[in-house]
């Protein structure tokens, strides 16, 4: 069995929280991706990462 199945490349080399991260942004990049294209405006996948980026930097973990 991969060890590796199912993550995607580069994501090896991550810790636990980075991965968390990295999954979160790419998530997050779909999302406005998606959200521009039903607006007609597209966006690249560039720009929806850079975009996501600065969203979550804006928003503060929740408290625990």
């Amino acid at each position: 069995m991969d060890h590796y199945a199912g993550r995607r490349r580069g994501c090896r080399n991550l810790t636990d929280p980075q991965r968390e991260l990295a999954d979160r942004l790419a998530v997050r990049a779909e999302l406005l991706r998606a959200e521009a294209d039903r607006d007609g405006e597209g966006l690249s996948i560039r720009d929806a990462i850079a975009l996501a980026a600065v969203q979550l930097g804006l928003h503060t973990p929740a408290e625990a």
